[in-house]
């Protein structure tokens, strides 16, 4: 696809924000994430056991939270260069990142989000997908490893959420 396209297709702002989802984790796989988005990238996270803006996420805490202790953990914020990526720790079965579309503004916009799922996959071995908001079913283009796949058919205006 090219920038139009996606622009078009992917990037289209509509009220909804679009989710990268990463589906059968564990607990294993949000460490080597962990791991690899505090080696790799700016972070902002607040740290409730800390009770203060922490630029790495503490993976105990993460577990705290996941037993139970929900006042601990926070969306972290991961940066790629400009573009914000919300990362979410609802459940260790399940990886959620979140992006505004409106911070893609070019091609390579476009590229550094695909090397950030590209190396997820790699690290994870599992496929990482992007989709419109809250939408699982609705793939927009997927990776597995070096492997890129859009969907033949993307119609922004059959997305579930909408506001336009």
């Amino acid at each position: 696809m090219n920038w139009t396209e996606l622009k078009e297709k992917i990037y289209y702002w509509d009220g909804s924000w679009r989710d990268i989802y990463v589906l059968h984790t564990n607990r294993s796989d949000w460490k080597i994430w962990v791991d690899y988005v505090n080696e790799n990238y700016r972070i902002d996270w607040f740290n409730g056991k800390a009770d203060k803006d922490k630029n790495q996420i503490d993976f105990t805490v993460v577990e705290d939270f996941w037993r139970g202790n929900h006042d601990l953990c926070s969306t972290a914020k991961v940066f790629i260069d400009k573009i914000q990526i919300n990362a979410h720790f609802f459940d260790d079965t399940e990886m959620e990142n979140d992006i505004d579309p409106r911070e893609f503004n070019s091609m390579d916009d476009h590229d550094k989000l695909v090397k950030y799922m590209t190396d997820i996959s790699k690290l994870l071995d599992k496929e990482v997908i992007l989709t419109p908001e809250n939408e699982h079913e609705t793939i927009l283009f997927k990776i597995n490893q070096d492997v890129i796949e859009f969907s033949k058919e993307i119609d922004p205006t059959k997305w579930k959420i909408r506001t336009r």
